[in-house]
């Protein structure tokens, strides 16, 4: 039987104080029991929620036969300057998300919150931004978008060879073409960890077979991007042993009152058709044993 006590680990969530704040995120981990939150410092404007008959139609065309059509849709919501275009209005996509913030909240609630170190190679926040952070308390790795950053996976290779070299783990949000060539990394750092997030967005089952075989490599199952049949084929595909719970809080997922809600992907992963043990270590164990390498 599954045991509700194990340590539960949100290894995906957003330091986005203006949508949900330290004492709000708090109160609803307690709630949920939810022990420890990974943030990544803010990249964007505050969003609205995304409708789900979008969401649902993405996850279609990344999962067929026409996927460079979820690449068309991607593409048509994004401005010629890199920002985001919802309903009309821009929001801003930030080249220099606040590492700083995420550091302060990690101080202020050791043991809560960890954090992940958010770098963008186009804009030439690299390796010394890596160097800045990596010896505070709390920060676990770093965390790279070259999906809404807009640069080529092989951009990253200084950053990965140096993530590498400290034993660090790569949180990573592919793209389409050259933004999501996930091997180029993998292949040139043989000892690195990476984490691909939302389940290998935008590439899913295209992927899943490919790394199965690869103990280094992981996906997170956060974000409403996915649902739980998707969450439930992405287990099956690669393991539950390589599998991380997360939520990317804090979008989407809000309840009645319109505030988030942190049990929805939990309840997903705690559905899973598999053994109680394996629940526990999506949950939390594989977190805890990937950050003890």
């Amino acid at each position: 039987m599954y045991d509700p006590r194990m340590a539960v680990i949100d290894v995906h969530a957003h330091f986005e104080p203006r949508m949900l704040d330290a004492a709000a995120m708090l109160a609803q981990m307690d709630a949920r029991g939810i022990d420890q939150v990974a943030l990544i410092p803010c990249m964007n404007d505050p969003l609205p929620e995304t409708p789900e008959r979008l969401l649902g139609v993405v996850r279609r065309l990344t999962r067929s036969p026409c996927h460079g059509l979820a690449r068309v849709v991607a593409d048509a919501f994004m401005t010629d300057d890199g920002d985001l275009r919802l309903s009309g209005k821009t929001y801003a996509i930030y080249p220099r998300p606040d590492n700083a913030a995420v550091a302060a909240v990690v101080a202020a609630h050791p043991g809560r919150f960890l954090g992940w170190i958010f770098l963008n190679p186009r804009a030439a926040i690299g390796v010394h931004e890596l160097e800045r952070w990596r010896h505070l308390p709390g920060f676990i790795g770093v965390k790279l978008h070259p999906h809404w950053h807009g640069w080529p996976v092989e951009d990253a290779l200084p950053i990965a060879t140096r993530c590498e070299e400290l034993g660090l783990p790569i949180l990573i949000h592919l793209g389409f073409a050259r933004r999501g060539d996930w091997r180029v990394l993998a292949d040139a750092c043989p000892r690195l960890t990476m984490i691909f997030a939302h389940a290998g967005i935008p590439h899913y089952d295209r992927m899943w077979g490919s790394i199965r075989g690869d103990r280094r490599l992981f996906l997170d199952v956060s974000s409403p991007y996915l649902d739980e049949a998707l969450v439930r084929d992405a287990v099956r595909a690669v393991g539950p042993e390589r599998v991380l719970y997360g939520t990317d809080a804090p979008y989407g997922f809000h309840d009645a009152d319109h505030v988030y809600d942190y049990g929805a992907i939990r309840g997903w992963v705690e559905r899973l058709p598999i053994a109680a043990r394996e629940i526990e270590r999506v949950l939390g164990g594989n977190v805890e044993r990937l950050l003890a390498r």
